[in-house]
């Protein structure tokens, strides 16, 4: 079908033109008519002409004054918007607050100029007062009340002075009298009406600004639709929420603006709503150009006509897809919360509990009344002391949560466990709103753990660990006693004669012996000490932190005693006594697997059943399984040299008058790949006296050196030692590998580099160790005796080789404050150095007070945990850094001076 043709002008522009123009034609067509009659009437002929031309101009004038308003308001009239003409008029003069001086320009100009056409006429029978109608008229209508009036005035007066009454106004003709009072009774009436349309005016003006304001300013979304579905009115909420200018939506329907089910299913919604003629509130959802879809909440009512016609719709909506969401939320959440098999409280910032829900209830045994407003608290068990809530409460408030096993108490007193998740809820400025703690009754859980632990690593019979638990402890007394340096025996034990009895007295008496066994032997055992049954009659003992073989010997001749307990049989009703064979072996002398060492207590167990039983015997791992361990490491140690898995951490050593960093010890250390840094105790023995002494301690220099090298030339400016063995040092070529190394760094200084001898090695050929002592010293390097005073040393021993600095070494520095033998040892140290001119450092200041005994002693160059811990090369000026800042010396050498005040004293 063809759209039918619009008759109307739809846009109020259109209208406004339309109707403006239809105005001033009739106005033209009266006015000419009207005033060349009237002039016909009471002119002659040959004024008609010239008075025309006058009458002309006047309306030129007037029609000009009006087509200026008239277009004023054409051009700013928008069509973004719905709104009468009139509206736009009031817009474009803004709020009327009364005549401007225009307005009384003209209700002075215009009657003045249409008595000066009545002068220009000359004399007439009567005056032509109709000619000063209009300007009043125009004048009222303009200006409102007060031109109005003054035009009136103006025109009254100059009536009678352009047609002078020869005896005044008593004598006026009576139709002239009517005539001129008709006319200050028009302009009064007019005037006064005008008033009144102009106050009206303003009222809607005024009424208008309020409607527009609250129509754009809101956030809902208003609307206004014709017959057809088309937007008339849309305000700026409705555009923004489109993403469309008013303008595009203006004239289109909603086919333009969403999918086509969506739009017809609400034009058809909106079709019922006008032919009922009733305002609906309901709910829309509709897909919006963000890609999400919308819910609104929307009322809706027909536009209604003067006669009652409905001519439109009117909508208001607004958008309450948060809302809805926030509902859905809170139901889900209220059905979780109700409906949750996980009991669930919430704790308010003040600790007291503020909502349970059933599960709660139903796990605890409170009502919810019971527990409302009071501390959870109530629920506590007393198993956990206040170390472990000032740790959940830490974990809440830093982390936001926190999550575990605990264990509370029921309303009977009955105990049980849970697993509990508390979290904080905080509010947008981050402060703590509530504490939502939910937690699940692990009771039966953990019964039914317990039991299947007890079934998979207990023997039914005993009660005693069986080989599954055996293995798990054994690995950890491993650790342990690896950790405390003692020893454990892994004692394999077999009953002697058991199967003559269980085949003579039957299997229960069998168990009964073995039980009365179990609890003989379990009365000579220690806390430590761990008994498992891994056989028919085998048992394993694991004896922890055994000092010496010794005792272990005695403990494993009470066992035996044990063994050898008579046990009561009733089955049989008799007593009975067996014996045992035991095999032992000792860890970590035999420092083998899990496995290993049960394998080789159990091989020494048969040795012991075969040398004659009620024995034991102790395994002894050959040499030859060490030298093949010992092989095996050196393999490892050269395959982590080749992949640079050697680093180097330095020590800082001090000067404690003044704080200066005077040097660092370069300390070997293995990155291992699985096992992280290892320290040279978990390797450097296998590296002394074998083949990769030599390659490692050459790796150590060079990179000494280089690292030496990088902080000279980055302003730090400090020697740097390394430990070199004696047999390294002995080696023929040990002079000119060091001049080649140096060589290759000559941006270090030979003097920043140091080399410490232990002075355990064996220097058994001076001769030897002077000249290559002496060939180093003419490189430039410095050499330091380390470890001094726990070796072979002698005065002829310190006064011929030439070292520069004496090490004294930390075990006599750790104990000096204590042990005055010691501190005797190292005042002699000092003393001895400043006799033979060389320098002394102290090794092992663990504390202040060691570097202040120090000092007072006269030792003032120190290095050891106390000043700092061994760290990697990119730590080492962060580190000198803070020491500087921190300078710590300095308390140091306060209470050095304190310790000599005292010791003057």
């Amino acid at each position: 079908m063809k759209p039918v043709p619009k008759l109307m002008p739809d846009s109020p522009r259109a209208r406004f033109i339309l109707y403006s123009t239809a105005g001033y034609f009739v106005l033209a067509m009266a006015w000419i008519f009207l005033s060349d009659k009237l002039l016909s009437n009471l002119i002659d002929v040959h004024s008609m002409v010239w008075l025309s031309t006058v009458k002309g101009m006047f309306f030129v004038l007037a029609t000009t004054a009006m087509l200026r308003i008239a277009l004023r308001i054409v051009s700013t009239l928008p069509t973004a918007n719905g709104g009468s003409v009139l509206s736009h008029v009031a817009h474009s003069h803004g709020p009327i607050k009364g005549p401007n001086v225009t307005n009384y320009f003209l209700a002075v100009g215009l009657p003045l100029t249409m008595l000066l056409v009545r002068q220009s006429v000359g004399s007439t029978d009567h005056p032509l007062l109709i000619l000063l109608v209009l300007p009043v008229i125009l004048s009222a209508l303009l200006g409102g009340l007060l031109p109005g009036l003054l035009a009136t005035a103006v025109a009254a007066v100059g009536s009678t002075i352009v047609d002078p009454v020869p005896h005044g106004l008593r004598t006026m003709d009576g139709r002239d009298a009517l005539a001129l009072a008709l006319l200050v009774l028009n302009g009064v009436v007019v005037s006064f009406l005008s008033e009144l349309r102009r106050r009206a005016q303003i009222k809607a003006h005024e009424n208008e600004e309020l409607l527009n304001a609250v129509v754009s300013g809101t956030s809902d979304v208003v609307f206004v639709k014709d017959l057809q579905g088309r937007y008339l009115l849309i305000n700026g909420a409705g555009a923004r929420m489109m993403k469309m200018a008013p303008r595009d939506i203006l004239d289109k329907d909603d086919t333009h603006l969403f999918p086509s089910p969506n739009a017809q299913e609400l034009m058809a919604s909106d079709r019922a709503i006008m032919q009922r003629a009733m305002t609906q509130t309901h709910e829309e959802s509709l897909p919006f150009p963000d890609g999400q879809e919308h819910v609104f909440h929307v009322t809706k009512g027909p536009v209604v006509d003067k006669q009652g016609q409905v001519r439109g719709l009117f909508g208001i909506s607004r958008d309450i897809t948060e809302r809805k969401k926030a509902e859905i939320a809170q139901q889900i959440a209220t059905t979780v919360f109700e409906g949750s098999q996980e009991g669930i409280l919430v704790v308010n910032p003040q600790k007291r509990i503020v909502k349970v829900n059933p599960a709660f209830c139903r796990i605890t045994g409170y009502a919810a009344e019971e527990v409302l407003g009071q501390q959870p608290h109530m629920l506590s068990s007393g198993q956990h002391d206040a170390a472990f809530f000032r740790s959940m409460w830490t974990a809440i408030h830093d982390q936001g949560f926190w999550r575990g096993e605990i264990c509370n108490r029921r309303k009977n007193g009955e105990l049980y466990s849970e697993f509990l998740s508390i979290s904080a809820v905080r509010g947008p400025d981050g402060s703590v709103q509530n504490y939502v703690g939910s937690f699940t009754d692990i009771s039966k859980y953990k019964e039914h753990d317990e039991q299947l632990n007890r079934i998979a690593h207990y023997d039914p019979l005993t009660g005693l660990p069986n080989r599954r638990l055996l293995v798990d402890r054994l690995e950890q007394a491993l650790r342990s006693d690896v950790s405390n340096k003692r020893m454990l025996a892994v004692c394999f034990l077999d009953l002697d004669g058991f199967k003559g009895i269980n085949d003579q007295y039957g299997h229960a008496a069998g168990d009964a012996l073995l039980v009365g066994v179990t609890r003989n032997l379990a009365q000579e055992l220690r806390a430590e000490d761990i008994l498992a049954r891994v056989g028919g009659d085998e048992f394993v003992l694991l004896l922890a932190n055994m000092e010496s073989p010794e005792a272990c010997s005695q403990a494993l001749d009470r066992m035996l005693l044990a063994v050898a307990t008579p046990v009561d049989l009733p089955q049989a009703g008799i007593s009975v006594s067996v014996t045992a064979s035991l095999g032992v072996t000792l860890y970590p002398q035999d420092e083998a697997d899990t496995d290993s060492l049960l394998r080789h207590a159990d091989k020494a167990m048969y040795i012991a059943k075969e040398s004659g039983r009620n024995r034991y015997h102790l395994f002894d791992s050959d040499s030859d399984r060490r030298a093949q361990q010992h092989s095996k490491m050196l393999h490892v140690l050269q395959n982590a040299l080749q992949a640079g898995e050697f680093v180097l951490y330095y020590q800082p050593k001090v000067d404690l008058l003044n704080g200066r960093v005077v040097g660092a010890e370069a300390l070997i250390r293995w990155a291992h790949p699985e096992k992280g840094v290892l320290s040279p105790a978990a390797f450097i023995d296998h590296i002394n006296g074998s083949s990769l002494e030599q390659p490692i301690g050459q790796w150590v220099i060079e990179a000494a050196l280089t690292q030496a090298e990088q902080w000279y030339l980055q302003g730090l400016n400090l020697r740097v030692s390394v430990n070199i063995s004696a047999h390294h040092l002995l080696h023929p070529d040990f002079c000119e590998q060091l001049k080649l190394a140096l060589q290759r760094h000559p941006n270090l200084p030979p003097a920043n580099f140091e080399l410490e001898v232990l002075e355990t090695a064996a220097l058994n050929d001076m001769d030897q160790a002077v000249a290559l002592v002496e060939c180093c010293k003419q490189l430039g390097v410095h050499f330091s005796l380390d470890d001094f005073g726990t070796g072979y040393s002698s005065l002829s021993y310190l006064r011929r080789l030439p070292v520069d600095e004496l090490k004294i070494d930390q075990s006599f520095v750790r104990d000096m404050l204590t042990d005055d033998d010691d501190r005797g040892i190292v005042q002699a140290v000092v003393q001895l150095a400043r006799a033979f001119g060389r320098k002394v450092i102290a090794e092992g200041v663990e504390t202040k007070a060691h570097g202040a005994a120090l000092l007072s002693i006269g030792c003032h160059l120190a290095q050891g945990y106390g000043i700092a811990r061994p760290m990697p090369s990119h730590e080492f000026k962060d580190w000198t850094a803070r020491w500087h800042t921190e300078a710590p010396w300095k308390e140091v050498a306060q209470v050095a001076t304190e310790m000599e005040t005292i010791a003057f004293s």
